[in-house]
Parts: structure tokens; C-alpha cells; sequence
């Protein structure tokens, strides 16, 4: 598929028992594929891959930390189509709007998430997250926005590695674009030191 997503969609619920919470845990996991089979998908938080035990350690944590703990179920779906990114490119996703959850001014106490690329019509992922507070409606929102945003950043990574295999380490690929920003930025200068002499400056 070409071309750029349209738009990007997050469904939210919450629930204030950690309990539920590990409920959700679990259908987030093993919520049956398209051919009807329960499945056993990997659970990742922000340190990587997490087993269930580890996970539903970090929810009871989290519900007896100071402070009151909302444990938001929360889908992201880009939108379209399947097998855009690859498994990491969709943990990176998430860690990203998680930590856009937490630029918004909440806490996010801990978080798990499982990718679902094998149920429904478009790739999402599934991200269990305990937040000290509610989230608003022009937070979801910005969500949105922000989602469709770095989705297409991902894709582009993605892309980029892809591309630039023969270049070995992600730290060569990285460099190659620093020096590419550095170019672009001398030629910038340039440009504005013409316009300067031109204005009489």
C-alpha cells in the first residue's frame, strides 16, 4: 500500500481496579485470531518483552502507589491495512504515545502492550496503561493526531534501516544523519548569508 494514512484511531477505557486490569491482561493476550484459535502474543512494556507474572507485579504496584490509579485500556489502530511495521517498529509506536500520554502532564505508573497482527481487518496494538489521572477528551484527540503522526515516523525508520542495511549498525545509519542535517543546515546558512548581503545587511 502507498501513500499516506488518512487518519488514526484510539478507543479508551478505564477501570480502577487492578483486578480487571489483569483481566484485560489476559484478553489482550490471547483474544482469539481470525481463524477462531487462542492465541499466546508477547507482552512488551518499555524494558522490552514482559511475562504475565512480572506484568500483574507492576499493576498491584501500581495500585497500591500513592495517589489514585486509573488502569486505561487503550487500542491503537493506524488505520489501515496490515504488516506495515515490523514487531519492533510497533513496540517503538507505543512507547512513543505512551510517552506522549505522560508530555500531557499524567503520570503513567507503569504500562504493557501486545501487538494484534492477526485479528480484525487492521494491525493495532492493545496498550494497558495506569495513569495517576483521567484523560480528556483533546487528549485523546492529540492522541490521535500524534499517533498518525509518529506512525508514519515509524515507517519511515523502518524504511530508512531497510534501505541502509549495507551500512551495518543502527549507530552508522544514525550518523549518516547527523551529517546529512549538518549539510543541510550549512546550505541554510548559506542561503541566509546571500540573502543578508543582497538586503545590505
Amino acid at each position: 500500500m502507498s501513500g499516506a494514512r488518512s487518519f488514526s484511531v484510539v478507543k479508551a477505557s478505564y477501570t480502577r481496579s487492578a483486578g480487571e486490569a489483569k483481566g484485560s491482561v489476559r484478553y489482550m493476550q490471547h483474544r482469539q485470531d481470525d481463524a477462531g484459535e487462542r492465541q499466546a502474543r508477547p507482552l512488551f512494556g518499555q524494558d522490552g518483552e514482559l511475562s504475565r507474572q512480572e506484568v500483574y507485579e507492576r499493576l498491584d504496584r501500581a495500585a497500591e502507589s500513592d495517589g489514585k490509579t486509573y488502569f486505561y485500556r487503550l487500542t491503537f489502530n493506524p488505520g489501515e491495512g496490515r504488516a506495515d511495521l515490523d514487531e519492533y517498529g510497533r513496540q517503538a509506536w507505543a512507547a512513543e504515545q505512551v510517552a506522549r500520554i505522560e508530555a500531557q502532564g499524567n503520570t503513567v505508573k507503569t504500562w504493557v502492550g501486545v501487538s494484534h497482527t492477526d485479528q480484525g481487518q487492521h494491525d493495532h496494538l492493545h496498550v494497558l496503561a495506569a495513569t495517576s489521572r483521567t484523560l480528556q477528551k483533546d487528549e485523546l484527540a492529540d492522541l490521535r493526531t500524534y499517533g498518525r503522526e509518529t506512525y508514519e515516523y515509524q515507517r519511515e525508520q523502518q524504511r530508512e534501516l531497510g534501505l541502509y542495511q549495507d551500512h551495518g549498525s543502527v549507530q552508522e545509519l544514525a550518523q549518516l544523519h547527523q551529517h546529512e542535517r549538518s549539510y543541510d543546515e550549512d546550505r541554510a546558512y548559506q542561503r541566509q548569508r546571500q540573502y543578508d548581503f543582497d538586503q545590505g545587511y
